[in-house]
């Protein structure tokens, strides 16, 4: 395989490659002593030699190939910058990958840099990026350099009190800028100092006053950080006549979204963070920013670690069956170098940035064990890798010799902000008075992290597309012929190929062992012949017994769905005369039930009558009244009878005689008047006016016609 090209104006990354270091002799031990049952992993990443010759001479192929317990694959090669193997330390990669360069580039070009680490979850990414308690990563180790070669020019906020005001006034991106004095003394704050002045002091009106810092519920400050390994060795040159300022800028990109890593939630319970923009400004309309971060001036190489440490703190970080704290979110820390010309104008400032991005690691779900809202974060974290692998892809397929296409960077956030710096700015598209920046392409660098005893699938999707340059190589079968003739000597292959071996070309032992071979090899196909001719039969028979078998399935199934819809029905019938008894005996409950309650009402009712006159009394008043006029009629009669035909008639008291006529009227109105004398609870009979009642003498019977 070729050596890997050279890196020219239109890369986008130099791509190195570090294999992550063995397990100490103690950790194997310890898990083979907890599991005593488990095979130790197969290696399937080969180093190939070096190229070149040489002591300084390093490894820039790898060699891919399947492990034996999994389906055969093509045999893959990938070239690289440089491959850094298992025994390499953080300070070969930091001085063999080209960040000092990439450093110089920023201080004395204004070139902007940007360095980023990319593999699976659990090869060695956030190692490599920001170290362990022991030791500095190359974060840290960029930052001392930095430190180290423009301590002597670099301008601190308690000397010079109107810096921060400069810095913002020349800033582009909207940035909130404040010492790191104030910022860390609102992070790291004595709570006792805080809660003895109970008292808020009243608010400057000056408006380049600190802006409050949210308080943060950290536990103490950092005390002790890593000073290994040293690099007091490495001498970066700057201009004497150039001032510089370092401003330290933290965030993240968590699903597709940019969130600050120094700007908290105001209180504990507000957990939800504002996300900010990546967009031109007013003063940067030919590229875009990240508006509205919180940057911090910081004066020291200390301070800086101090900044690190508590954007740190923030970062998104999950447990998964892959690790145990693994990275949720790709994060960005931005290192703002400043210059303006000594004794020059305040605001006179320019500069570049060295941006290190530490990338989320790709995942499968069956392997991390991941679900719900870790789920839908690795699905996140995917599809941004995704994205990044086709710019990558583009890069190597550029470097193959194809027509150079658009890199196509703006699908997501994380490929815009790692790519947008990649490519040279124009000075006319520039605003008036920022027309005089024009800004060169970004120097990139990208350590690609591997373990060579890690997931296979994972690893090589990985160093597919990152790798400069790919190789496959297919393992090719033997033939028949090559196997026959393995343990003989060398056939021309004119010969071979024509298929044809004759005894001229081969001794006669040899073609008679041939022969003999090809005879024993005919024996072989006769008798599997007639073993295939007999799994054929039993493999008919085998195929009629299915079928036949199918067809009783068949009549089983119709049998039994028949017997299943009788004894629904059966059980439905039952279900509905059950269902109709009680709902009869429900209806005559509730018949009961009404019926007993009308009778308590009854009951609970009085009728009241007025008291009357007996019947018995109102009776025999009647009888003496009858009797009374009983009499007096006998009277009358009697005097009728006694008078003389010639004496005159009586007189009614108004003078007039009367006849038997006005006798029986009286007889009549006497028994009105009785009638009328009735009690209150007796009907009264109606009277007629104006009619008087006459007594006929054919009124009365035969008896009384002589009256």
């Amino acid at each position: 395989m070729d050596p890997p090209p050279k890196p020219s104006s239109t890369s986008l990354f130099q791509v190195y490659l570090r294999l992550r270091p063995r397990p100490s002799s103690l950790v194997q031990l310890t898990q083979q002593s907890l599991y005593p049952l488990l095979t130790p992993p197969e290696r399937y990443l080969t180093v190939e030699p070096p190229v070149q010759d040489g002591k300084d001479a390093m490894p820039t192929h790898i060699t891919l190939q399947a492990p034996s317990d999994s389906r055969k694959r093509a045999v893959e090669k990938f070239a690289f910058t440089k491959v850094f193997e298992e025994q390499a330390e953080q300070l070969d990669i930091f001085k063999g990958t080209g960040l000092v360069p990439l450093i110089e580039g920023v201080i004395g070009e204004g070139r902007d840099g940007l360095l980023a680490t990319l593999g699976v979850t659990g090869s060695g990414k956030s190692h490599t990026i920001l170290g362990s308690k022991s030791q500095r990563g190359l974060t840290q180790l960029s930052l001392d350099a930095l430190y180290r070669s423009i301590k002597n020019q670099l301008l601190h906020t308690t000397s010079h009190p109107s810096l921060v005001s400069s810095l913002s006034a020349a800033d582009a991106s909207e940035a909130q800028i404040l010492p790191a004095s104030s910022f860390l003394d609102g992070v790291y704050g004595d709570v006792l100092a805080e809660r003895s002045n109970s008292r808020t002091p009243t608010p400057m009106m000056d408006s380049t006053s600190t802006p409050s810092i949210p308080r943060r519920n950290l536990p103490h400050r950092p005390s002790a950080l890593p000073q290994y390994p040293d690099i007091s060795d490495v001498n970066i040159t700057t201009d004497p006549n150039i001032e510089y300022a370092i401003l330290i800028s933290m965030y993240e990109v968590y699903n597709d979204r940019i969130f600050d890593l120094l700007s908290n939630p105001p209180t504990p319970k507000d957990l939800r963070r504002r996300h900010l923009l990546f967009k031109s400004t007013e003063a940067s309309p030919d590229r875009k920013v990240v508006a509205g971060l919180r940057k911090v001036v910081c004066a020291s190489y200390e301070e800086a670690l101090m900044v690190l440490e508590t954007g740190l703190v923030e970062r998104r970080v999950a447990g998964t069956g892959s690790n145990s704290a693994s990275s949720r979110s790709h994060g960005f820390f931005c290192i703002e170098v400043k210059r303006r010309p000594r004794g020059g104008a305040p605001s006179a400032w320019s500069g570049a940035q060295v941006s290190i991005v530490d990338l989320a690691g790709s995942e499968r779900a069956r392997n991390a064990k991941t679900a719900g809202a870790t789920l839908a974060e690795a699905g996140k974290i995917n599809e941004s890798l995704m994205y990044l692998g086709q710019c990558l892809q583009m890069q190597s397929d550029c470097h193959d010799g194809a027509k150079p296409s658009i890199v196509p960077f703006r699908q997501c956030k994380l490929t815009e902000l790692l790519f947008s710096n990649s490519f040279p700015s124009s000075a006319h598209n520039a605003a008036p008075h920022h027309a005089h920046h024009h800004r060169n392409a970004q120097k990139a660098i990208m350590i690609v992290t591997a373990d060579p005893l890690g997931d296979f699938n994972a690893t090589s999707q990985i160093l597919r597309y990152s790798a400069l340059a790919r190789e496959v190589t297919v393992p090719r079968i033997p033939s028949v012929t090559s196997t026959i003739l393995s343990g003989t000597t060398a056939v021309p292959r004119s010969q071979v190929t024509s298929g044809r071996v004759t005894p001229n070309a081969v001794s006669a032992e040899e073609y008679e062992a041939a022969v003999s071979e090809v005879a024993r090899l005919d024996e072989e196909v006769e008798i599997l012949g007639v073993r295939l001719a007999e799994e054929e039969g039993r493999r008919r028979e085998a195929e009629e017994e299915w079928r036949r078998a199918e067809e009783r399935t068949e009549e089983v199934e119709r049998q039994v769905r028949e017997e299943c819809w009788a004894e629904m029905e059966v059980k439905i019938e039952a279900e509905r005369r059950r269902w109709m008894g009680a709902w009869c005996e429900e209806a005559d409950r509730n018949d009961e039930h009404l019926d007993r309650k009308l009778e308590i009402l009854s009951r609970g009712i009085q009728i009241h009558e007025d008291p009357g006159p007996h019947p018995d009394d109102h009776i025999a008043d009647l009888e003496s009244q009858n009797e009374a006029l009983r009499r007096k009629l006998d009277a009358m009669e009697r005097e009728l009878q006694c008078r003389s035909p010639t004496k005159s008639k009586p007189r009614n008291p108004s003078g007039i005689a009367m006849d038997s006529s006005d006798a029986e009227n009286v007889g009549f109105r006497l028994v009105g008047l009785s009638l009328e004398s009735r009690a209150p609870g007796v009907a009264k009979t109606p009277r007629v006016k104006g009619r008087k009642l006459t007594a006929r003498k054919w009124d009365f019977g035969e008896d009384e016609e002589g009256f």
